[in-house]
């Protein structure tokens, strides 16, 4: 005999346990399904590293900020800095602040010869992304079907329209290191995708003790105390029986009226009655996998630099922009007991992952960065581990767009049968933002079908 449930989430991510969280916050019957032994963090001589660094954006202002209000998740839990997010280019070191004023400023100070193209920029960027977050308040589903007249402004490249705003490099270079510190499609996004990452950095990047990973822990324990099951095991298949979807594992098996997959896009096309592609709407072609490759740093805080922020994005060299070790994005914890832990991270390919003499070239250049960012750290470095990419973590899918507008190609329902999809494919181009915005859609569709009986 199965377990029965109203819906079945498939992997322990973060969209995904953010969909659990807010279907178990409306009374549904919840269980996730999946591997949940990841570690958040790990010590080692005395500094706190995380296993996996990812920048979190959205706490206030944001997706995810309205998520954790809605759950009653404390945002105690985040830390926060009076300089949050920096761009360190090879002559230039550009803050990012929150404060419009500030910001300005900043800019008027790095490219004053193009300070009125600058401005009105950001000013459009501030506009269009504006209109997203309305459009997801209202209706999540309606960004694929349609887009309001002022949305259709934004369906230009980026690319486009920063070269038009002058020869500048350094100004190109600027956004497209903060759009490939968040996303990993950055030359052929659109204005309205890009202006959703460079918005929601300058409403702060935020760090937690254990990252990302963290938050997954909070979120399963926020699901449990709202009457949800957390159940860590391996999916092992899916089948249809009847109208409700059978889920089995080694041990035991589970019904739902509706499926929530939250793994990577190709185990989550493969799972299915066998990698049954009959079910499937529509299956797209998986581009690139990257994977990420961390240095974790204890170092004593006399070896970080006066003025550096929390989270840095670093580009080496203006003619290899997107080099996997050209592109570092840092972050560094606040002071503890005189030392501060410092993650400094990579995108490497699949085929690079699998090379170890390319893997340690990487990882030399990756260093050769830190000192460049952080000269005569080593004098102060008391810990150096270097985190290896391995098949265990999950790659970063990108997949082909249908449309340039930020909206992945895998649509939330993806399959016959009110089976849904929560992931980084569904908006591949808005960061942090962008799983949030998944696991709310995949959320809404799912509740959608509990409403009119369908689950």
């Amino acid at each position: 005999m199965e377990t029965a449930y109203d819906i079945l989430i498939i992997g322990s991510g973060l969209p995904g346990l953010i969909s659990g969280a807010l279907l178990a916050k409306t009374g549904a019957r919840v269980a996730v399904v999946g591997d949940i032994s990841r570690p958040a963090s790990y010590e080692k001589n005395g500094y706190i590293f995380n296993e996996r660094p990812f920048p979190i954006t959205g706490l206030h202002g944001g997706p995810l900020g309205e998520v954790l209000d809605e759950i009653g998740l404390s945002k105690g839990v985040f830390r926060d800095a009076a300089i949050s997010y920096q761009v360190v280019l090879p002559d230039e070191r550009i803050d990012i602040y929150e404060g419009t004023g500030l910001f300005h400023e900043e800019l008027r100070r790095c490219f004053p010869q193009y300070i009125d193209k600058v401005s009105a920029f950001y000013s459009q960027t501030s506009d269009l992304n504006g209109k997203i977050d309305q459009i997801m308040e209202l209706n999540p589903f309606s960004f694929r079907l349609f887009l309001p007249s002022g949305i259709t402004r934004g369906k230009k490249s980026i690319t486009d329209v920063i070269e038009r705003i002058g020869p500048d490099q350094r100004f190109q270079s600027f956004i497209n290191a903060q759009l490939s510190s968040f996303s990993f499609m950055p030359g052929g996004i659109s204005l309205t995708a890009a202006s959703s990452i460079l918005e929601s950095s300058r409403k702060g990047i935020y760090c937690m003790e254990g990252g990302s990973d963290a938050l997954r822990i909070l979120l399963m324990k926020k699901i449990k105390t709202l009457g949800g099951d957390i159940i860590a095991a391996r999916v092992r298949d899916i089948s249809r029986n009847g109208n409700r979807w059978l889920l089995r594992t080694e041990d035991e098996a589970f019904s739902g009226g509706a499926v929530i997959g939250n793994v990577d896009a190709m185990t989550f096309c493969n799972l299915f009655l066998d990698g049954g592609k009959k079910y499937l709407r529509k299956a797209e072609r998986i581009e690139k996998v990257f994977y990420p490759l961390t240095i974790n740093i204890g170092v004593k805080e006399a070896g970080i630099p006066a003025g550096m922020a929390e989270n840095v994005v670093m580009l080496r060299d203006y003619k290899k922009e997107y080099n996997s070790d050209n592109l570092l994005f840092m972050q560094i914890s606040p002071p503890v007991n005189g030392g501060r832990s410092m993650s400094i991270t990579c995108k490497v390919s699949k085929d690079e992952s699998s090379r170890k003499e390319r893997l340690q070239e990487i990882t030399e250049k990756m260093l050769e960065g830190v000192e460049e960012l952080c000269p005569f750290i080593d004098r102060h470095t008391e810990v150096l581990d270097i985190r290896s990419t391995e098949s265990a973590w999950d790659g970063i899918y990108t997949t082909t767009l249908s449309q340039r507008m930020g909206v992945g190609v895998l649509p939330p329902e993806i399959v016959r049968g009110e089976i849904l999809f929560a992931g980084p494919e569904v908006f591949p181009t808005l960061g942090f933002d962008g799983l949030v915005y998944s696991g709310r859609m995949a959320a809404a569709a799912a509740l959608k079908g509990l409403e009119k009986g369908k689950v």
